[in-house]
């Protein structure tokens, strides 16, 4: 038996030590504070008397039961705040603010003051009687005599022992620190090939498990195929016609020079990052809302989307990347500038969902954390951690003390998402239960982003706030006359829902009316601390706290000190070399979007349920490349892009497939289908229209922070109000017409109310998220959860809820159906052929032109021939004549993938 050396003096210490003996209590290693532990002992070692237990049963239980299981207990299904008064364990760990019951002791037992209506108001509707009270407050200082044993907490069984954990650090390929093992020399002669088709390692690779194998690469593509995959891979964007022609030149003459030069020319373009980040932030489930069942903006998100999309363009080191993301608040900074940077990268964390209607502080921060080692684990570890939440992971070496390890770290964090209070304090409304602020940044931004107010908008504001609280305090004392067939609650909803609505407005602006600069992000808590291990993951059940930490399987310790959340140590081992898994997931994630498939296929799950990779030695070499290279993200891209293997065509082979029907080995390019981005660029671009100037924040931050209802970012009866005055609007003109000898109006149509368009009424910013009008590039869309835009979503857009690593592809009708009659299709199909009839004469130019500017390439004969036949009979008019035909191109497959 350990014994510590500061053991407590006197007749204390005679108590402790024979309790100690006598009833098995645990030795110093346990989680039992000394001073704390004696207490609690002596607390449980006095049996109360006959008498306290009576007073309990007749003066308090019958209480507790009419007053509080209807919120607080198991049988009712509820711990509202995390707390349950139905047992005598659950009233004295109390739920989210601490202890309800601490016995003998009035100021710490928080149900006293509940019930007092000092702290809170409990039960909320009514107070008790004096007698009431005076008992409750005789029952705590009596010692709180309660019979209403549980049964103890089940202690989660273990299944995961430490020499299982060795035997998988030591065996499994992913856990092992990557290997640079040169390939054999191959011989590609031997293939019929020349000797000089390796251009680069990784293309040697590549062979010699080609020859191994018996299979025979594909070919080069064609030079207009090539420059096609290049610019799409690269930029997400088509390249015109003399661009084409300027490649093909130049590949005749030198291939490999030829290649380098557009790569090169494309990596230093601003678009690299639009079409990177956007890759990135599937996988790190961006939005701009909360999700869920009350779906509240992010107005600041877009921040995060335009550090990624910078990140990209700068090549910021990737480890740097990483620990920015995770601890960019921790890292020192050189100016307010970085240190804003730094502050808005945390918003990694910030921008996953949030059941903001959460009745439970407690379920929610649970769940807060949850999904952050969820997203922390995945992206930068290829493992779902997550999966340990309720027990020890089935299929990797994890247990479930090393999810709460983590947790503790996630749990001693505070997250920003919300909206910051205003004077008045914050309101959140009776579905917002769970509020946030933000963080102000220490650089303000040059242009202020939002809505402005003019010193009498401003004053009309306060008004309404002080109308609005002035009307509440009265319907508390009951003299608010209500509206016809309103009650009491339905006034007093609508009355928090509109200070909630006016105070979010007055939160983000100064004095003068003119928005402050927030962000979304995280710093530590001012009290950080360990998390207890909860049997099955259930809120009400906690057994030992874990010390936090990384799981074992990843590393033997992380030193964290006693004061930090342990964020900051946690993201300098992920971003380092002595992580193991850091560097093999990224380039294994570059892989990917390069040639189609990774070498890793399951790109976010590296664990044993993952597919193993195709070429392990391969993956190790490029892990190495890419930390040697200062974690270049850039200097990875070139290099796969550079080879010989990015280079070969997408011919099918017979036999080639029936040896890898997958293509794992790489002896052929993998046909690509161009994400919903790129679609929707492509459309613009090669129809004259393409922005490439990217917007001023966002449509969401425009409209600040609100509940997103049926796609849009206003209020629907706001929405509804405005149809209403464009109908009378339009009634009106019409009489008018009619006064003025006009004839009658024309009340023919079905709907009379129908010709709003022309209504004189004044114009307003459509706050619809589908945003057909948009010309802008497709990754500055809004991206409302639940409210993707259209043109995103037919094409498989990476479901914001979710952690993306591989998007679906999919031919579906309704895909067709888009480009049949979608408004963003045929407006693109008319600019199409504005742009055909200025920039060409004559049917067969303008034949070759349109080719060349939406493939790449010129028409075939036939196709020239069947595009002639149809520009001179179609039976339309020219212009209708010439849309049609280019939104035929558009519609085609050819448009949509790369081969």
């Amino acid at each position: 038996m350990t014994v510590r050396q500061n053991i407590p003096c006197g007749l204390g210490a005679m108590v402790f030590a024979t309790l100690w003996l006598t009833s098995g209590l645990p030795d110093s290693g346990t989680n039992v504070a000394m001073g704390q532990g004696l207490a609690e002992v002596l607390q449980e070692s006095t049996q109360p008397t006959r008498e306290q237990l009576a007073f309990f049963e007749t003066k308090i239980r019958p209480v507790l039961i009419r007053e509080c299981y209807g919120c607080h207990s198991q049988q009712s299904g509820q711990s509202k705040g995390g707390l349950r008064l139905d047992s005598r364990t659950a009233l004295r760990n109390g739920g989210d603010s601490g202890p309800a019951v601490v016995p003998g002791d009035l100021e710490s037992s928080l149900l006293f003051g509940a019930i007092t209506h000092t702290d809170m108001v409990m039960p909320p509707r009514s107070k008790l009687d004096d007698t009431e009270i005076a008992d409750f407050r005789r029952w705590i200082l009596d010692g709180a005599a309660d019979p209403r044993v549980s049964a103890p907490i089940e202690q989660p069984q273990v299944t995961i022992d430490d020499q299982t954990i060795a035997r998988a650090k030591a065996t499994f390929w992913a856990y092992q620190p990557p290997q640079r093992i040169a390939p054999q020399v191959a011989t590609p002669t031997a293939s019929g090939l020349s000797k000089d088709w390796s251009l680069s390692p990784i293309d040697d690779y590549v062979l010699v498990d080609l020859i191994k194998a018996g299979i025979r690469p594909a070919d080069d593509a064609s030079a207009e195929t090539l420059v096609r995959r290049l610019y799409f891979d690269l930029v997400g964007l088509p390249p015109s016609p003399s661009q084409t022609a300027a490649f093909v030149s130049a590949f005749g003459k030198d291939p490999e020079a030829a290649v380098a030069e557009v790569v090169d020319r494309l990596l230093d373009a601003s678009q690299f990052g639009e079409h990177w980040g956007r890759h990135w932030l599937d996988v790190v489930r961006y939005a701009e809302s909360t999700g869920r069942e009350v779906n509240m903006t992010y107005p600041n998100a877009y921040r995060y989307r335009d550090y990624v999309i910078d990140a990209f363009n700068d090549d910021k080191p990737y480890d740097q990347f990483v620990q920015e993301q995770l601890a960019g608040d921790l890292l020192p900074a050189r100016d307010d500038a970085e240190w804003s940077r730094q502050l808005i990268a945390t918003s990694f964390l910030a921008v996953g969902t949030k059941n903001v209607n959460e009745q439970s502080a407690a379920q929610f921060l649970s769940d807060l954390a949850d999904e952050q080692i969820d997203v922390t684990t995945r992206v930068f570890l290829g493992t779902s951690v997550a999966c340990a939440r309720c027990h020890d992971h089935k299929f990797d070496p994890i247990r479930q003390s090393d999810y709460y390890a983590l947790a503790g770290i996630f749990q001693s964090t505070k997250t920003f998402f919300g909206n910051p209070p205003s004077q008045y304090g914050s309101f959140g409304g009776p579905q917002i239960r769970q509020t946030s602020s933000l963080l102000l940044l220490p650089q303000p931004d040059a242009h202020p982003i939002g809505r402005s107010y003019t010193p009498d908008e401003l004053s009309d504001l306060h008004r309404q706030v002080q109308s609005r609280l002035d009307q509440l305090s009265e319907l508390r004392r009951g003299g608010l006359q209500t509206r016809a067939g309103a009650s009491s609650a339905q006034m007093r909803i609508r009355l928090s829902n509109e200070l909630a609505s006016l105070s979010a407005k007055l939160s983000v602006v100064d004095q003068e009316g003119v928005p402050r600069s927030y962000c979304m992000g995280v710093q530590d808590r001012q009290t950080v601390a360990d998390v207890p291990l909860l049997v099955r993951g259930e809120i009400d059940q906690r057994a030992q706290r874990v010390p936090r930490g990384l799981p074992k399987v990843f590393a033997s310790a992380l030193t964290i000190p006693s004061d930090s959340s342990g964020r900051l140590e946690l993201a300098r081992w992920i971003g380092s070399d002595q992580n193991p898994l850091a560097a093999r997931v990224m380039v294994n994630r570059i892989w990917h979007h390069v040639f189609g498939q990774g070498l890793v296929p399951t790109t976010e799950d590296f664990g044993m349920t993952g597919a193993a990779p195709s070429h392990p030695e391969l993956l190790d070499h490029l892990a190495i490349e890419f930390v040697n290279s200062g974690w270049s993200v850039k200097t990875m891209v070139r290099q796969l892009m550079t080879t010989r293997a990015y280079r070969m065509a997408s011919t099918f082979d017979r036999a080639n497939h029936q040896l890898d029907p997958d293509n794992r080995l790489l002896w052929r390019s993998n046909v690509k289908r161009l994400n919903a981005e790129a679609i929707r660029d492509a459309m613009l671009a090669v129809a004259g229209s393409l922005q490439t100037e990217p917007p001023q924040a966002s449509v969401v931050a425009d409209a600040g922070y609100l509940r997103v209802r049926a796609g849009t970012l206003e209020d629907p009866r706001e929405a509804a109000r405005r149809s209403f005055e464009r109908a009378l609007a339009s009634r009106r003109e019409q009489m008018q017409r009619m006064r003025r000898g006009g004839g009658r109006p024309d009340f023919s149509r079905r709907n009379p109310m129908s010709p709003l368009r022309d209504a004189p009424v004044p114009e307003r910013q459509d706050m619809s998220l589908d945003r057909v009008d948009a010309d802008y590039r497709s990754v500055y869309l809004p991206v409302v959860r639940d409210f993707v835009p259209r043109s995103l979503e037919v094409f498989d857009f990476a479901d914001p809820n979710l952690i993306t690593g591989v998007r679906e592809a999919s031919n579906t009708s309704n895909q067709a159906l888009f480009l049949l009659n979608n408004p963003l299709t045929l407006r693109c199909s008319e600019a199409f052929a504005e742009r055909l009839a200025a920039e060409s004469d004559g049917v067969d130019e303008r034949i070759e032109h349109a080719f060349q500017l939406a493939y790449g390439r010129g028409p075939s004969a036939g196709e020239a021939a069947a595009s002639r036949a149809y520009l001179r009979q179609s039976g339309l008019d020219e212009a209708q004549t010439l849309a049609a035909f280019c939104q035929s191109l558009f519609a085609a497959a050819e448009f949509r993938y790369l081969y």
